[in-house]
Order: structure tokens, then C-alpha cells, then sequence
């Protein structure tokens, strides 16, 4: 494996957390300088808290393009770094700084105005920090040829930039949307509208572009500037004035290269003195998307966008420092589908551990609490699991056995997430633990049938051809025999008949039988209506569901006759009888008369 080892340990989502290189400087001419991965955490008051990851005796491998020196003699080893940010793979990516000797700008002998110093100003090299150590990823390809000696073209650099400004970029962050680095060299004297964009996952890593700023970044001195979670804005500290001047938060968009000022930073009081150093690292938070954490001579927290910057917080101090976000740990989730199987060939429930993210680089392990041995099953899920890089799942199995022995009943394997220790790099979300039963499917399983009760038309008149016919229903068929159910029947009446006895049987196989409630057929005016009522009753070998009773109505149609408007028929007085008698013998002797004579 690389010296660097297996990515960074992730932090958790909840903590302000984030990567701390602290840099110390050669004690003699000759002599490396040191570097200290630390994982610091800022309490929200009060000192911040140092893990040390590891500490180099050293910096890493030398590039074979280092220029010999004398003195001394063997060739000075290559310094620390300077300015980088956290990768998406869990390495911390930096460019380095050639900041070997103490007197960098007198050495070979000839000196700054002779040339001396290009030998350790014009080689930019990226280092990857991993869990043990640091891996030198070579001369960044693209950023230009440099000509360390002008009367030497043998001396062309291939990557080396002339920015005459000293041997470090100071500025760096990893973008976490696409993975690319913005390097800066934001000094006095510096570019500080220019920004170098690096693809770190390349071999070596390539220069892919420049970011043109719509202006210089605020004053005459930056360091370190942090990417926010959504990739779109950068943001920083600059000194205005020197260490006793003022500072300014400031921001440029990754897009457009807009560059806004936003807050005052207070000074650091040192024995009531204002300091204003520049804030040599800076770094996302893993708990909010809307805090960074800077680190000078002490760390302070700024909150985006508005760039206001909180106390200072003490911290283990350095040389100098940079500073890489902490990516979060992921969280693991298990299901598995179907939860029921039967004892029969081909019955299988697949068991999914999710990540929240794509594993990283190399994979990351789950542990499993495994079900328990047993014959009624196997499983393929064994004390762990390896989500494979790049992938958000993985998946085992549990099988179940098949067998034909009747009433061997049901069983259970239980499968869960085990909990992971402080230092793995996920946590367990919701679930994390799942059941799959194991069911005997080799006998009638005894189905108890629901019986309900139901009478259609509800509602009849007492004439002829009115019937209802009530049906009782079982949700299964009946078993062999079949169903007795007990019925109370409606209570007698003249007004209707009912073939409705107790118990009603509905014969084996069947889900149903029905009995009728016919109306009486009568003239009888204003008899009203009654109602036959029928009600299921509990018994053996059923049970009653929600509609075990049910009432037919039967209503009266005859309507009686209204005698209230009848005419009283006028009577006649004696004289008028005598006169209608005459008249009435007349015209009798008339129509004799008139016959005869016909």
C-alpha cells in the first residue's frame, strides 16, 4: 500500500470537526521541516481539541527533478505543503512548499540577485495525506515551463510556474461538487486575482484551468480560503495592513469569479495587543452547511454568507498550518425483502445494506450481527459485509430450506447492523435490523371463516310478489361438513313470513346461503309498517364479522277513502212528493197510451 495508507478517518455529522496540518520549521540549514495531521473539534466555547492522526520525522520523497544543492551536500529533502483541501476520495490533497533551508533566497551561494533562488521557488509538487503517512503525487502537470537557469535550456521544468514571489502557494480548497482543487497565491505581491484550478485525481495531477477574478481579493495579504458544501462560493480572510491592521472577510464565486467583501474581522488581543496575522487554514465544518473554521493563532468560527467571524478559540499552534473539511461518516440502513418465506424450493429474501453515499476508495466494511444457526434456513449474511467503492449497496441472502414435514411450524431469522466503534466511518440509521419468518407450508393451514349477514331489497310493501332475500356469507369456503350458523330468526307477525330458521347451514364448500322474508299481501288501510329483524349469533367453527345483523321493513300501501268532502243530497217537502207523484202518473198513462197505439 502507498505510504499514505487508507483514507482519513470521517467525522461525525454533529461535531465542529475538521483537519489540522501543523508545520514546523527547520531548526538548522539542512534540516526538513515537520509536519502533524491533527483532527481538531471547536467546542461551541473554549479551547479546541487536538487527536493526533500521525507526526512526521520528515516531508515526504523528493521529486527526481529536485536540483542538487551545495552546500549542503546530499541534496536538501523537500519541505512541507502549504495550501490543499479534502478530496472526495477521504485524502487530503496539498501543493507543496520548498521551504527546506533557512536561507532559501541565498542558496547556492550566488544568491537572490544572481538566481540562486529558483532552485527552490519553482516546484510545485501535490502530497495526498492518508491514515499513516503522505505520498509525493509528482509535479503538477500543465502550469506552465520554467527555465531554472536562463543560460541552461537542460534546465526546463516541466509544471513550474515563475510567480517570483517565494516558494508557496498559500491559499487551497477541493471543491466538494466536482472534486477539483482552486490553488492561490494570495500575498503580498501575489496574483490576487487569479486563481489555478487542479484535478487531483489525475496521475500526476493537471492543471485544468484559470479562474479570472472580477477583482483583486481585499487587501494586501490573504491565507487560506474554504469552499462552502454547495461548491458555488469561496471564502476568506485578508489583512489589510499588515499584522496590526484590519481584516476583511471576503468571497469569490467559483463560476463567475465575482469577488465580494463582506464582514470586519476583529483583531486577536495579544497582552491587549491587536493582532491581525492572516489565517493560514481554513476548512468546512461536517456539522453545518453554514460554518468554517479559520486557524491563525488561535481558530475562530465564521458563519456564511454573511462572513462574520466569532472569538477566538485556542489552539495548538505552529509554524504554520492548513486546514481540509472532515467528510462526514455515512449512514447505514439494512432491509430485506421479502420478510416471509415458506419451507419450499426457490424461497429466498435478499437483505440490502444501503449507504447514504458512494463507498469510498478501497470500500467500506459493515459490521453484521449474523442470524442464528438453524435447519429450517441458510444465509449467506456472515459478520460483515463490504459495500465495494464507488457503490452505494450490497446485498446477502437468507434461504429458506425446503422440507415436507407437516406442522413443523414458523421461525425467524433476525439479521441487524452491528454498532460500530468510535473510529468507523459510518453510523447506523433506520432500520437497522430485520426479520424474516420461516412458515410451514406442508399443512391446511385451519382457516376460521367470517360470517356476515346482508337482506336485499331493506325495505317492502304489503302486497303480492314482495320478497327479501337475506343471504349469509363466510369469507372461506366452508369446511367439509359444512357451517352451521346460528341465526336468531325475526319474531312472528302477520304482516310477513320468513323462512329464516336457526341454524342456517351452508354446505362444505360454499360461501353462502339465504333464507327469504316475504311480505303479506292485505288491503287493511293504515296498518302501518313493521320490521322483520335478523341477527347472526355466535357459535363454533365461525366467527361474526361486522355485519351479523340486518332488517327488512314492510311498509303499508293501502290507501283509505277521505270521506270529509261529501255533499249532503237535498230532501223534498210533502207538497213537493204529492206533485211528483202526479207527474209521474201522468207520464206513465202517456207512454201506455202510446204503446197501444202503436
Amino acid at each position: 500500500m502507498a505510504a499514505s495508507g487508507a483514507p482519513l478517518p470521517r467525522c461525525d455529522a454533529g461535531g465542529q470537526s475538521f483537519y489540522l496540518t501543523r508545520y514546523t520549521g527547520p531548526a538548522a540549514t539542512g534540516t526538513p521541516p515537520t509536519a502533524v495531521l491533527d483532527l481538531a473539534t471547536a467546542p461551541a466555547t473554549g479551547a479546541v481539541a487536538i487527536a493526533p492522526v500521525w507526526s512526521g520525522a520528515a516531508a515526504p520523497t523528493v521529486s527526481a527533478r529536485e536540483i542538487g544543492l551545495t552546500p549542503p551536500n546530499p541534496p536538501l529533502p523537500a519541505g512541507a505543503s502549504v495550501a490543499g483541501g479534502m478530496g472526495k476520495d477521504g485524502y487530503i490533497y496539498t501543493m507543496r512548499a520548498v521551504d527546506g533551508d533557512n536561507s532559501w533566497d541565498n542558496s547556492p551561494a550566488t544568491g537572490w540577485t544572481a538566481g540562486g533562488w529558483r532552485s527552490h521557488t519553482r516546484y510545485y509538487e501535490m502530497l495526498r495525506y492518508g491514515r499513516t503517512g503522505v505520498d509525493n503525487l509528482g509535479i503538477v502537470s500543465g502550469l506552465g515551463t520554467y527555465q531554472t537557469d536562463p543560460t541552461d535550456p537542460s534546465t526546463v521544468v516541466s509544471g513550474a510556474i515563475d510567480l517570483r514571489l517565494g516558494p508557496n502557494f498559500n491559499a487551497a480548497d477541493i471543491d466538494p461538487i466536482t472534486g477539483i482543487m482552486y490553488l492561490a497565491n494570495f500575498q503580498t505581491g501575489g496574483a490576487l486575482n487569479r486563481v489555478f484550478k487542479i484535478d487531483v485525481t489525475q496521475t500526476p495531477p493537471l492543471y485544468v484551468g484559470t479562474l479570472n477574478l472580477s477583482s483583486n481579493i481585499p487587501g494586501d495579504q490573504s491565507g487560506d480560503f474554504a469552499i462552502d458544501a454547495s461548491g458555488q462560493w469561496a471564502y476568506g480572510i485578508a489583512s489589510t495592513r499588515g499584522t496590526s491592521g484590519t481584516s476583511l472577510s471576503y468571497r469569490f464565486n467559483l463560476s463567475s469569479g465575482a469577488v465580494e467583501t463582506l464582514a470586519s474581522v476583529p483583531p486577536i488581543l495579544i497582552f491587549s495587543i491587536p493582532v491581525n496575522a492572516p489565517y493560514g487554514a481554513a476548512a468546512r465544518l461536517p456539522n453545518a452547511t453554514d460554518k468554517l473554521a479559520f486557524y491563525g493563532l488561535g481558530t475562530r468560527i465564521m458563519s456564511i454568507p454573511s462572513g462574520t467571524v466569532g472569538t477566538n478559540q485556542s489552539t495548538a499552534g505552529a509554524t504554520s498550518g492548513d486546514a481540509a473539511a472532515c467528510l462526514p461518516k455515512l449512514t447505514a440502513t439494512l432491509v430485506c425483502t421479502p420478510d416471509a418465506l415458506v419451507d419450499a424450493a426457490g424461497n429466498v429474501s435478499n437483505c440490502t445494506v444501503t449507504l447514504d453515499q458512494a463507498a469510498p476508495a478501497g470500500g467500506m466494511a459493515i459490521a453484521l450481527t449474523p442470524p442464528a444457526a438453524n435447519p429450517r434456513y441458510t444465509s449467506s449474511c456472515g459478520s460483515s459485509i463490504v459495500v465495494a467503492a464507488g457503490q452505494t449497496t450490497a446485498s446477502c441472502a437468507i434461504t429458506a430450506t425446503p422440507n415436507t414435514t407437516p406442522g413443523d411450524g414458523d421461525v425467524t431469522a433476525a439479521l441487524a447492523l452491528a454498532t460500530p466503534a468510535a473510529s468507523d466511518d459510518y453510523v447506523l440509521g433506520s432500520p437497522s435490523a430485520a426479520e424474516v419468518r420461516i412458515r410451514n407450508d406442508d399443512v391446511d393451514i385451519a382457516i376460521t371463516p367470517v360470517a356476515n349477514l346482508s337482506c336485499t331489497p331493506s325495505s317492502l310493501v304489503d302486497a303480492a310478489g314482495q320478497v327479501s332475500t337475506c343471504t349469509i356469507s363466510l369469507n372461506a369456503p366452508a369446511p367439509a361438513g359444512g357451517s352451521s350458523i346460528s341465526l336468531s330468526p325475526p319474531p312472528g307477525s302477520s304482516r310477513y313470513t320468513s323462512s329464516c330458521t336457526s341454524p342456517v347451514l351452508v354446505a362444505a364448500g360454499a360461501t353462502q346461503s339465504s333464507c327469504t322474508i316475504t311480505a303479506t299481501p292485505n288491503t287493511v288501510a293504515g296498518d302501518g309498517s313493521v320490521i322483520a329483524l335478523l341477527q347472526l349469533l355466535a357459535g363454533p367453527g365461525y366467527t361474526l364479522g361486522p355485519d351479523s345483523q340486518a332488517s327488512v321493513q314492510v311498509n303499508d300501501d293501502d290507501l283509505p277513502i277521505n270521506v270529509g268532502d261529501a255533499k249532503r243530497v237535498p230532501t223534498l217537502d210533502a207538497w213537493a212528493l204529492a206533485l211528483m207523484g202526479m207527474l209521474l202518473a201522468m207520464a206513465g198513462a202517456l207512454f201506455a197510451r202510446k204503446r197501444h197505439q202503436s
